[in-house]
């Protein structure tokens, strides 16, 4: 009997405990507006001070862009800043704890968390102190100003108001202007260097051969060069960069904007982490090994792997070319009131209307031919075309290709690039056969046979 009432005791502590804990922790109803800790605009805001995670940290704006003083002169991170300061300005308090507490210690606010002050327009200050967690752990122990009054804030603050100086600094692990580069050259070691150009939107391979560049496959190493991130600084010493292999790189990419340029360096890779430094920096830094073996693709993995440009509903006219015999296929544009386009088909000095769904299938077999790899050169056989294509798309382009066969294999060439391109056998004869189809004299209508005829034979 005992035993129970010492159990229902402890049962009505517990209860008792949990209570309290609830009462005091509790925040108010969503419809009760909270005080704020500032009454400031993010934008007003000119300078900002973070003492958390080890460091002291010195943020001031000027010209609309931030910079850090502190613990050294480099860029912000502008993106870090911006969500630093929405949480600082909108910053509410869920309830007052003490209003003049005696020993800040007991909240964790003598060594707090993170210790953020800031001066805006005016010479408007603030101030604010995370402690320790509240025994449920929904909210942080904080002190608003310098004094004493202290009261809970969210514990989800924190994420973006502790914050180190690496975490607030420019991380980007190149700088240049995306929008404006216009070449770029990987060097990796034992290699020849692959070089890029372009010209308006078109990018250009230009070594080691000169080819037309896969416009999304450079556009995107641009991409992850502007927007990869250093995963932490190692040294500023660079006394001995052979001990993170940046003496002879594995591979070195320079990125030109007209008469500027930046260049990446990267070296060893271990323990998950690759080693690498910007050229107009005096640190070494680590990024994602992932990032590092990017820039060790093959020439080949930048090129564009279409043997044709056009496609099937860009295309205005196709000259196709078998030994001594040319085939012209047009595009005639439709007239009138729900006009719809047809195709021709000129052969041997006459034309006739080409049938749309074979027209369709040759079209789409012919744009869809595409490389499995790049030689520097095709066999001897198939230096002699099975055929040769002339193309007219979006109005005012035109291109030339043109695929032969050595064995079992089939390449294809073009006049404006370089080299060779390994077709895929099977995708070649399948154009060739809709180009047989395509050719072939439309089957004449059959016709039932009239009643009377069939009564008659009867």
């Amino acid at each position: 009997m005992k035993g129970a009432w010492s159990t229902l005791a402890l049962v009505a502590v517990a209860a008792g405990l949990g209570a309290y804990i609830y009462f005091v922790d509790a925040k108010r109803p969503d419809t009760e507006p909270r005080e704020k800790v500032f009454s400031v605009a993010a934008d007003d805001v000119e300078e900002i001070r973070v003492t958390a995670k080890g460091d002291t940290t010195v943020l001031r704006k000027a010209d609309g862009a931030w910079t850090l003083l502190e613990p050294v002169a480099t860029e912000a991170d502008q993106n870090e800043i911006t969500s630093l300061l929405s949480s600082l300005t909108s910053l509410e308090i869920t309830r007052e704890v003490d209003p003049n507490a005696a020993n800040l210690s007991e909240y964790g606010l003598t060594t707090p968390k993170a210790d953020i002050s800031f001066t805006a327009k005016g010479g408007v200050k603030g101030r604010v102190r995370l402690g320790d967690a509240t025994p449920t752990g929904g909210d942080l122990y904080a002190v608003a100003g310098d004094g004493a009054r202290v009261v809970l804030v969210g514990t989800f603050v924190e994420t973006n108001l502790a914050r180190s100086a690496f975490e607030l600094r420019d991380k980007r692990v190149l700088r240049f202007e995306r929008d404006k580069a216009d070449a770029l050259e990987i060097t990796a070691a034992g290699r020849v260097p692959v070089t890029f150009t372009r010209t308006n939107s078109d990018w250009r391979v230009t070594a080691p051969v000169n080819a037309r560049g896969d416009y999304g496959a450079i556009e995107g190493l641009l991409t992850r060069l502007s927007t990869t991130m250093m995963s932490g600084i190692e040294t500023t010493d660079l006394s001995d960069l052979k001990k993170y292999g940046l003496d002879n790189p594995a591979s070195t990419l320079v990125v030109k904007a007209g008469s500027s340029s930046a260049t990446l360096a990267v070296g060893t890779s271990v323990e998950g982490k690759a080693y690498a430094r910007d050229l107009a920096r005096p640190m070494v830094f680590t990024v994602d090994p992932a990032f590092a073996t990017e820039l060790l693709k093959d020439a080949g993995e930048y090129r564009r792997k279409d043997l044709f440009e056009f496609k099937a509903f860009s295309a205005t006219e196709i000259a196709v070319t078998r030994g001594a015999d040319t085939v012209t296929f047009k595009k005639v544009k439709g007239t009138g009131d729900n006009a719809v386009d047809k195709w021709t088909i000129t052969t041997g000095g006459t034309t006739r209307d080409a049938e749309q769904a074979k027209m369709d299938d040759l079209l789409a077999k012919l744009s869809n031919l595409r490389a499995d790899r790049f030689v520097a050169a095709a066999p001897a056989p198939a230096a002699t075309p099975v055929l040769k294509v002339k193309a007219s798309f979006d109005e005012s382009k035109t291109e030339e290709g043109a695929i032969g066969k050595a064995g079992a294999d089939s390449f294809g060439t073009r006049p404006d690039e370089a080299g060779a391109m390994q077709l895929p056998t099977a995708d070649v004869d399948a154009a060739i056969a809709a180009l047989d189809l395509a050719l072939a004299p439309p089957q004449p209508a059959t016709t039932a046979p009239a009643q009377g005829a069939a009564e008659k034979k009867e």
